[in-house]
């Protein structure tokens, strides 16, 4: 017995289930009205955890890549907002400890070079930390707060939360929020200044 919804309609006529339904059907057309549908929200979502529109982008492709291999055996009931939503969260997650590895390596890569820590190269690190405190006061207040408690202070998240009498995830926000503003700002100098400032503990 055919579905009542077995001819694609315009744009606006079909739900997701419909065009999924459509799409295990044989109707590979029905997958290209759900990308149209719900591929810049996922990018603007990822653009606003990241800062970086390339990455985003190739995060919500990735997404839709997943979808298509996963269509087939998708369970009839779901709801494909929540689906992409947490498949997008997982690789924003990735990402970030990506990101995280690589100031790691960045780290250990200065660490190696002694001749970092003399005269002029420690000048003109100096420099380059006094651009960062300019631009870290330029942060919004609560955010502002977050990153020195967490950065200067080296507190945990749990105790810049405690401190500031807000949640965890509130912190996290805050500090993507900060290290987003301040890449924006500072770019590939962003790694250094950091790694300065803990240097200098």
């Amino acid at each position: 017995m055919r579905s009542n919804y077995s001819v694609i309609k315009p744009k606006s006529y079909h739900t997701d289930l419909e065009l999924i339904a459509l799409f295990k059907q044989g109707q590979p057309q029905a997958f290209d009205r759900l990308y149209e549908r719900h591929f810049i929200r996922l990018v603007n979502i990822a653009y606003k955890k990241t800062g970086h529109l390339e990455a985003s982008q190739e995060l919500a492709q990735d997404v839709f890549i997943s979808l298509y291999k996963q269509l087939p055996s998708l369970q009839p009931a779901t709801v494909l907002e929540n689906y992409l939503f947490v498949a997008l969260k997982n690789r924003i997650l990735n990402y970030h400890r990506q990101q995280l590895a690589q100031l790691k390596k960045e780290k250990a890569f200065i660490d190696d070079m002694p001749l970092a820590r003399e005269n002029n190269s420690q000048l003109e690190l100096k420099e380059l930390e006094a651009r960062l405190q300019a631009r870290i006061q330029q942060l919004p207040t609560q955010c502002r707060a977050v990153f020195l408690l967490s950065r200067e202070n080296q507190l945990s998240n749990k105790e810049v939360a405690e401190r500031l009498n807000i949640s965890v995830n509130t912190v996290e926000q805050h500090m993507r929020k900060a290290l987003r503003l301040l890449r924006a700002s500072l770019g590939n100098d962003l790694a250094v200044l950091l790694l300065w400032m803990m240097m200098k503990k």
